[in-house]
Protein backbone atom coordinates (compact mmCIF):
# COMPACT_ATOMS: atom_id res chain seq x y z
CA UNK A 1 0.00 0.00 0.00
CA UNK A 2 3.05 2.28 -0.14
CA UNK A 3 1.99 4.11 -3.29
CA UNK A 4 -1.34 5.02 -1.77
CA UNK A 5 0.40 6.83 1.07
CA UNK A 6 2.92 8.50 -1.24
CA UNK A 7 0.13 9.66 -3.56
CA UNK A 8 -2.89 10.29 -1.36
CA UNK A 9 -5.00 12.21 -3.88
CA UNK A 10 -7.55 10.74 -6.24
CA UNK A 11 -6.16 13.08 -8.89
CA UNK A 12 -3.89 16.06 -8.49
CA UNK A 13 -2.22 18.88 -10.41
CA UNK A 14 1.31 19.64 -9.25
CA UNK A 15 2.42 23.20 -9.98
CA UNK A 16 6.10 24.10 -10.05
CA UNK A 17 6.48 27.69 -8.87
CA UNK A 18 10.17 27.49 -9.77
CA UNK A 19 9.27 26.72 -13.40
CA UNK A 20 6.89 29.70 -13.57
CA UNK A 21 9.57 32.05 -12.24
CA UNK A 22 12.14 30.63 -14.67
CA UNK A 23 9.71 31.20 -17.54
CA UNK A 24 9.17 34.75 -16.32
CA UNK A 25 12.92 35.37 -16.35
CA UNK A 26 13.19 33.84 -19.84
CA UNK A 27 10.41 36.03 -21.26
CA UNK A 28 11.88 39.09 -19.56
CA UNK A 29 15.26 38.34 -21.11
CA UNK A 30 13.80 37.72 -24.58
CA UNK A 31 11.73 40.91 -24.59
CA UNK A 32 13.84 43.27 -22.47
CA UNK A 33 10.51 44.78 -21.42
CA UNK A 34 8.42 45.06 -18.29
CA UNK A 35 6.47 41.82 -17.84
CA UNK A 36 2.78 42.16 -17.02
CA UNK A 37 1.71 38.56 -16.34
CA UNK A 38 -1.71 37.45 -17.52
CA UNK A 39 -3.24 35.50 -14.63
CA UNK A 40 -6.82 35.34 -15.87
CA UNK A 41 -8.83 32.10 -15.82
CA UNK A 42 -7.32 31.03 -12.50
CA UNK A 43 -3.82 31.64 -13.91
CA UNK A 44 -4.65 29.36 -16.86
CA UNK A 45 -5.71 26.64 -14.43
CA UNK A 46 -2.58 26.93 -12.25
CA UNK A 47 -4.20 28.85 -9.36
CA UNK A 48 -4.78 32.61 -9.34
CA UNK A 49 -3.61 33.56 -5.86
CA UNK A 50 -0.59 31.25 -5.34
CA UNK A 51 0.76 32.06 -8.80
CA UNK A 52 0.13 35.80 -8.48
CA UNK A 53 1.74 35.97 -5.05
CA UNK A 54 4.82 34.20 -6.40
CA UNK A 55 5.04 36.48 -9.44
CA UNK A 56 4.97 39.53 -7.17
CA UNK A 57 7.19 38.31 -4.32
CA UNK A 58 9.66 36.16 -6.26
CA UNK A 59 9.32 37.54 -9.77
CA UNK A 60 9.36 41.27 -8.91
CA UNK A 61 6.27 41.96 -11.01
CA UNK A 62 4.56 45.26 -10.24
CA UNK A 63 1.49 44.81 -12.45
CA UNK A 64 -0.83 41.85 -13.03
CA UNK A 65 -3.58 41.51 -15.63
CA UNK A 66 -6.85 39.61 -15.53
CA UNK A 67 -9.91 39.34 -17.75
CA UNK A 68 -12.79 40.34 -15.48
CA UNK A 69 -13.65 42.69 -12.65
CA UNK A 70 -14.44 39.74 -10.39
CA UNK A 71 -10.96 38.30 -10.88
CA UNK A 72 -9.43 41.72 -10.22
CA UNK A 73 -11.33 42.22 -6.94
CA UNK A 74 -10.29 38.76 -5.75
CA UNK A 75 -6.68 39.66 -6.50
CA UNK A 76 -6.86 43.08 -4.89
CA UNK A 77 -8.10 41.62 -1.62
CA UNK A 78 -4.98 39.45 -1.41
CA UNK A 79 -2.32 41.54 -3.18
CA UNK A 80 -0.87 44.80 -1.78
CA UNK A 81 -2.30 48.05 -3.07
CA UNK A 82 1.12 48.99 -4.43
CA UNK A 83 0.51 46.47 -7.22
CA UNK A 84 -1.35 47.64 -10.32
CA UNK A 85 -4.09 45.39 -11.69
CA UNK A 86 -5.28 45.72 -15.27
CA UNK A 87 -8.68 44.39 -16.34
CA UNK A 88 -8.22 43.43 -19.96
CA UNK A 89 -11.77 42.94 -21.17
CA UNK A 90 -14.21 43.23 -18.31
CA UNK A 91 -15.11 46.93 -18.23
CA UNK A 92 -18.77 47.88 -18.23
CA UNK A 93 -19.87 51.45 -17.45
CA UNK A 94 -21.98 50.52 -14.41
CA UNK A 95 -18.89 49.00 -12.78
CA UNK A 96 -16.90 52.23 -12.64
CA UNK A 97 -17.37 52.76 -8.89
CA UNK A 98 -15.79 49.36 -8.23
CA UNK A 99 -12.77 50.30 -10.34
CA UNK A 100 -12.30 53.41 -8.20
CA UNK A 101 -12.89 51.59 -4.93
CA UNK A 102 -10.38 48.81 -5.62
CA UNK A 103 -7.91 50.96 -7.56
CA UNK A 104 -8.15 48.94 -10.74
CA UNK A 105 -7.21 49.96 -14.27
CA UNK A 106 -9.83 49.27 -16.94
CA UNK A 107 -8.85 48.70 -20.56
CA UNK A 108 -11.51 50.69 -22.43
CA UNK A 109 -12.33 48.75 -25.57
CA UNK A 110 -15.47 50.46 -26.87
CA UNK A 111 -16.26 53.98 -28.03
CA UNK A 112 -19.59 53.89 -26.19
CA UNK A 113 -17.83 52.88 -22.96
CA UNK A 114 -15.35 55.72 -23.40
CA UNK A 115 -18.21 58.18 -23.86
CA UNK A 116 -19.92 56.87 -20.73
CA UNK A 117 -17.03 58.26 -18.68
CA UNK A 118 -18.19 61.80 -19.54
CA UNK A 119 -20.91 61.47 -16.88
CA UNK A 120 -18.48 60.76 -14.02
CA UNK A 121 -16.30 63.15 -12.05
CA UNK A 122 -13.94 60.60 -10.50
CA UNK A 123 -12.11 58.36 -12.95
CA UNK A 124 -9.44 55.71 -12.44
CA UNK A 125 -6.37 55.56 -14.63
CA UNK A 126 -7.54 54.21 -17.96
CA UNK A 127 -5.96 52.43 -20.89
CA UNK A 128 -7.42 52.51 -24.38
CA UNK A 129 -7.51 49.46 -26.64
CA UNK A 130 -7.26 49.83 -30.40
CA UNK A 131 -8.69 47.20 -32.74
CA UNK A 132 -5.93 46.69 -35.30
CA UNK A 133 -7.48 43.71 -37.02
CA UNK A 134 -8.46 41.16 -34.36
CA UNK A 135 -12.05 42.46 -34.61
CA UNK A 136 -12.97 41.25 -31.17
CA UNK A 137 -12.45 44.07 -28.66
CA UNK A 138 -11.05 47.52 -29.29
CA UNK A 139 -11.96 50.86 -30.86
CA UNK A 140 -11.90 50.71 -34.65
CA UNK A 141 -9.54 52.88 -36.63
CA UNK A 142 -12.35 54.94 -38.18
CA UNK A 143 -13.77 55.57 -34.68
CA UNK A 144 -10.55 57.08 -33.38
CA UNK A 145 -11.30 60.72 -34.39
CA UNK A 146 -14.40 60.57 -32.18
CA UNK A 147 -12.36 58.90 -29.46
CA UNK A 148 -9.83 61.78 -29.62
CA UNK A 149 -12.65 64.28 -29.20
CA UNK A 150 -14.06 62.34 -26.24
CA UNK A 151 -10.67 62.23 -24.51
CA UNK A 152 -10.30 65.98 -24.97
CA UNK A 153 -13.72 66.52 -23.39
CA UNK A 154 -12.79 64.25 -20.49
CA UNK A 155 -9.71 66.36 -19.87
CA UNK A 156 -7.54 63.35 -19.05
CA UNK A 157 -4.47 61.71 -20.50
CA UNK A 158 -4.36 57.98 -21.08
CA UNK A 159 -2.08 56.03 -18.77
CA UNK A 160 -1.87 53.20 -21.28
CA UNK A 161 -2.52 52.19 -24.88
CA UNK A 162 -2.91 48.63 -26.15
CA UNK A 163 -3.88 46.27 -28.91
CA UNK A 164 -3.88 42.48 -29.33
CA UNK A 165 -2.32 40.29 -32.01
CA UNK A 166 -4.55 38.00 -34.03
CA UNK A 167 -1.90 35.46 -35.07
CA UNK A 168 1.42 36.28 -33.47
CA UNK A 169 2.17 32.56 -33.09
CA UNK A 170 2.20 32.14 -36.89
CA UNK A 171 5.87 32.19 -37.80
CA UNK A 172 5.28 33.40 -41.39
CA UNK A 173 2.41 35.82 -40.74
CA UNK A 174 2.80 39.34 -42.10
CA UNK A 175 -0.47 40.46 -40.49
CA UNK A 176 1.27 41.05 -37.17
CA UNK A 177 3.47 43.70 -38.88
CA UNK A 178 0.37 45.36 -40.30
CA UNK A 179 -1.14 45.52 -36.82
CA UNK A 180 2.04 47.04 -35.39
CA UNK A 181 2.10 49.72 -38.12
CA UNK A 182 -1.54 50.64 -37.54
CA UNK A 183 -0.98 50.82 -33.80
CA UNK A 184 2.10 53.03 -34.16
CA UNK A 185 0.30 55.53 -36.39
CA UNK A 186 -2.52 56.00 -33.87
CA UNK A 187 -0.07 56.18 -30.97
CA UNK A 188 1.80 58.99 -32.73
CA UNK A 189 -1.48 60.88 -33.15
CA UNK A 190 -2.24 60.49 -29.44
CA UNK A 191 1.19 61.95 -28.66
CA UNK A 192 0.68 64.79 -31.11
CA UNK A 193 -2.67 65.67 -29.53
CA UNK A 194 -1.18 65.32 -26.01
CA UNK A 195 -3.86 62.81 -25.04
CA UNK A 196 -1.49 60.25 -23.53
CA UNK A 197 0.98 60.46 -20.69
CA UNK A 198 4.65 60.52 -21.67
CA UNK A 199 5.31 57.51 -19.43
CA UNK A 200 2.16 55.63 -20.46
CA UNK A 201 2.28 51.84 -20.61
CA UNK A 202 2.32 50.83 -24.26
CA UNK A 203 1.55 47.12 -24.53
CA UNK A 204 1.08 45.00 -27.63
CA UNK A 205 2.90 41.68 -27.41
CA UNK A 206 1.55 38.43 -26.02
CA UNK A 207 3.61 35.23 -25.68
CA UNK A 208 3.75 34.70 -29.45
CA UNK A 209 4.85 38.28 -30.01
CA UNK A 210 7.60 37.93 -27.42
CA UNK A 211 8.91 34.65 -28.85
CA UNK A 212 8.93 36.13 -32.37
CA UNK A 213 10.35 39.49 -31.25
CA UNK A 214 7.27 41.35 -32.52
CA UNK A 215 7.29 44.00 -29.81
CA UNK A 216 6.78 47.29 -31.62
CA UNK A 217 6.98 50.28 -29.32
CA UNK A 218 5.95 48.18 -26.33
CA UNK A 219 6.90 49.45 -22.90
CA UNK A 220 5.30 46.35 -21.39
CA UNK A 221 4.43 42.87 -22.67
CA UNK A 222 1.56 40.60 -21.60
CA UNK A 223 2.62 36.95 -21.63
CA UNK A 224 -0.02 34.40 -20.72
CA UNK A 225 0.50 30.78 -21.77
CA UNK A 226 4.28 31.20 -21.97
CA UNK A 227 4.52 31.92 -18.25
CA UNK A 228 3.20 28.43 -17.63
CA UNK A 229 5.78 26.87 -19.93
CA UNK A 230 3.67 26.31 -23.03
CA UNK A 231 4.38 27.89 -26.39
CA UNK A 232 1.46 28.88 -28.64
CA UNK A 233 3.56 27.35 -31.43
CA UNK A 234 6.27 24.84 -30.42
CA UNK A 235 7.97 25.36 -33.80
CA UNK A 236 9.13 28.84 -32.79
CA UNK A 237 12.81 28.22 -31.89
CA UNK A 238 12.82 30.18 -28.62
CA UNK A 239 9.95 27.98 -27.36
CA UNK A 240 12.50 25.41 -26.24
CA UNK A 241 13.51 27.64 -23.32
CA UNK A 242 10.06 27.37 -21.71
CA UNK A 243 9.49 24.82 -18.91
CA UNK A 244 5.99 23.33 -18.39
CA UNK A 245 4.88 24.19 -14.86
CA UNK A 246 2.01 21.74 -14.44
CA UNK A 247 2.02 17.95 -14.01
CA UNK A 248 -1.34 16.18 -13.85
CA UNK A 249 -1.59 12.80 -12.15
CA UNK A 250 -4.17 10.29 -11.06
CA UNK A 251 -4.17 6.68 -9.90
CA UNK A 252 -5.58 3.30 -10.78
CA UNK A 253 -8.84 2.64 -8.98
CA UNK A 254 -9.39 -0.97 -10.03
CA UNK A 255 -8.16 -3.60 -12.50
CA UNK A 256 -9.98 -6.42 -14.31
CA UNK A 257 -9.35 -8.87 -17.11
CA UNK A 258 -11.66 -9.00 -20.12
CA UNK A 259 -11.88 -11.57 -22.93
CA UNK A 260 -12.08 -11.31 -26.70
CA UNK A 261 -15.31 -9.59 -27.75
CA UNK A 262 -15.93 -7.84 -24.43
CA UNK A 263 -16.68 -4.11 -24.65
CA UNK A 264 -15.61 -1.21 -22.47
CA UNK A 265 -17.50 1.87 -21.31
CA UNK A 266 -20.62 3.78 -22.27
CA UNK A 267 -21.86 3.07 -25.77
CA UNK A 268 -19.57 0.00 -25.98
CA UNK A 269 -17.23 1.94 -28.29
CA UNK A 270 -14.22 -0.32 -27.65
CA UNK A 271 -14.23 -4.08 -28.29
CA UNK A 272 -11.34 -6.24 -27.11
CA UNK A 273 -9.64 -8.20 -29.91
CA UNK A 274 -7.88 -10.49 -27.42
CA UNK A 275 -7.69 -11.05 -23.69
CA UNK A 276 -6.83 -7.72 -22.12
CA UNK A 277 -6.27 -6.21 -18.71
CA UNK A 278 -8.19 -2.98 -18.18
CA UNK A 279 -7.42 -0.47 -15.44
CA UNK A 280 -10.02 2.08 -14.42
CA UNK A 281 -8.63 5.49 -13.49
CA UNK A 282 -10.15 7.83 -10.95
CA UNK A 283 -10.54 10.73 -13.37
CA UNK A 284 -13.06 11.88 -15.97
CA UNK A 285 -14.40 14.83 -17.87
CA UNK A 286 -15.72 16.40 -14.64
CA UNK A 287 -12.04 16.74 -13.68
CA UNK A 288 -11.25 18.29 -17.07
CA UNK A 289 -10.07 15.25 -19.02
CA UNK A 290 -11.67 15.88 -22.43
CA UNK A 291 -14.26 13.37 -23.56
CA UNK A 292 -12.72 13.64 -27.03
CA UNK A 293 -9.80 11.59 -25.70
CA UNK A 294 -12.11 8.56 -25.77
CA UNK A 295 -10.29 5.80 -27.71
CA UNK A 296 -7.79 8.47 -28.81
CA UNK A 297 -5.56 9.58 -25.96
CA UNK A 298 -2.77 8.01 -23.97
CA UNK A 299 -1.43 8.18 -20.42
CA UNK A 300 1.84 7.07 -18.83
CA UNK A 301 1.70 4.07 -16.50
CA UNK A 302 4.81 2.45 -15.07
CA UNK A 303 7.06 4.35 -17.46
CA UNK A 304 5.11 3.21 -20.54
CA UNK A 305 2.55 5.00 -22.71
CA UNK A 306 -0.75 3.13 -22.72
CA UNK A 307 -4.00 3.79 -24.57
CA UNK A 308 -7.35 5.03 -23.31
CA UNK A 309 -10.04 2.42 -23.99
CA UNK A 310 -13.69 3.33 -24.47
CA UNK A 311 -15.31 6.61 -23.59
CA UNK A 312 -14.03 9.01 -20.96
CA UNK A 313 -16.91 9.30 -18.52
CA UNK A 314 -17.67 11.90 -15.87
CA UNK A 315 -15.49 10.48 -13.10
CA UNK A 316 -13.75 7.44 -14.60
CA UNK A 317 -11.54 6.51 -17.53
CA UNK A 318 -10.37 3.08 -18.66
CA UNK A 319 -6.90 2.26 -20.02
CA UNK A 320 -5.21 -0.83 -21.45
CA UNK A 321 -2.62 -2.20 -19.00
CA UNK A 322 -2.28 -5.66 -20.59
CA UNK A 323 1.51 -5.39 -20.88
CA UNK A 324 1.93 -4.05 -17.34
CA UNK A 325 2.16 -7.05 -14.98
CA UNK A 326 3.18 -4.90 -12.01
CA UNK A 327 0.18 -2.54 -12.16
CA UNK A 328 -2.09 -2.63 -9.14
CA UNK A 329 -4.74 -0.56 -7.39
CA UNK A 330 -3.21 2.76 -6.44
CA UNK A 331 -0.54 2.75 -9.19
CA UNK A 332 0.45 6.23 -10.31
CA UNK A 333 -0.72 7.44 -13.73
CA UNK A 334 0.59 10.57 -15.47
CA UNK A 335 -1.77 12.55 -17.68
CA UNK A 336 0.54 15.53 -18.25
CA UNK A 337 4.21 15.34 -17.34
CA UNK A 338 7.28 13.11 -17.52
CA UNK A 339 7.73 9.60 -16.25
CA UNK A 340 10.78 7.56 -17.19
CA UNK A 341 11.66 8.08 -20.85
CA UNK A 342 8.19 9.26 -21.77
CA UNK A 343 6.44 12.61 -21.61
CA UNK A 344 2.90 13.74 -22.36
CA UNK A 345 2.45 17.49 -22.80
CA UNK A 346 -0.59 19.73 -22.80
CA UNK A 347 -0.01 19.97 -26.56
CA UNK A 348 -0.29 16.17 -26.84
CA UNK A 349 -3.63 16.14 -25.06
CA UNK A 350 -4.77 19.08 -27.16
CA UNK A 351 -3.85 17.38 -30.43
CA UNK A 352 -5.62 14.15 -29.45
CA UNK A 353 -8.71 16.13 -28.42
CA UNK A 354 -8.55 18.45 -31.46
CA UNK A 355 -8.20 21.60 -29.40
CA UNK A 356 -5.43 23.84 -28.00
CA UNK A 357 -3.41 23.56 -24.77
CA UNK A 358 -5.08 26.70 -23.39
CA UNK A 359 -8.37 24.81 -23.20
CA UNK A 360 -6.73 21.74 -21.66
CA UNK A 361 -5.11 23.73 -18.83
CA UNK A 362 -8.07 26.02 -18.16
CA UNK A 363 -10.36 23.00 -18.21
CA UNK A 364 -8.75 21.23 -15.25
CA UNK A 365 -11.62 21.59 -12.81
CA UNK A 366 -11.67 23.03 -9.32
CA UNK A 367 -12.23 19.59 -7.79
CA UNK A 368 -8.64 18.70 -8.79
CA UNK A 369 -6.37 19.80 -5.90
CA UNK A 370 -3.42 22.01 -6.83
CA UNK A 371 -0.21 21.19 -4.97
CA UNK A 372 2.52 23.86 -5.13
CA UNK A 373 6.14 22.77 -5.32
CA UNK A 374 9.26 24.86 -4.57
Amino acid sequence: MGTLFQFPYRTVAEISIRAIIKNLVTLRSLSQKEIVPVVKADAYGHGLLPVSQALVSRGSCHTLSVATLEEAIELRKKIPYAISIWVLNGFLPHQLDAYNKYRLTPIIHSLSHLKSLLHHKKLPDIHLKLDTGMHRLGILLDEMPEAFTTLQRLGIKLSGFATHFAESENGISKFVDSQVNTFHSVYQELLHRKLIQTDAKIHIANTGGILRKKLGLSYSVRPGIGLYGISPNPRIPSSEALIPALAWKTRVLTIKSIKTGDTVGYGRTYTAKKREKIATLSIGYADGLPRLLSNQGHVILGGRKVAIRGRVSMDLTAIDCTLMPSVREGSLVTLIGKEGKHEITAWDLANWARTIPYEILCGISSRVPRIYLN
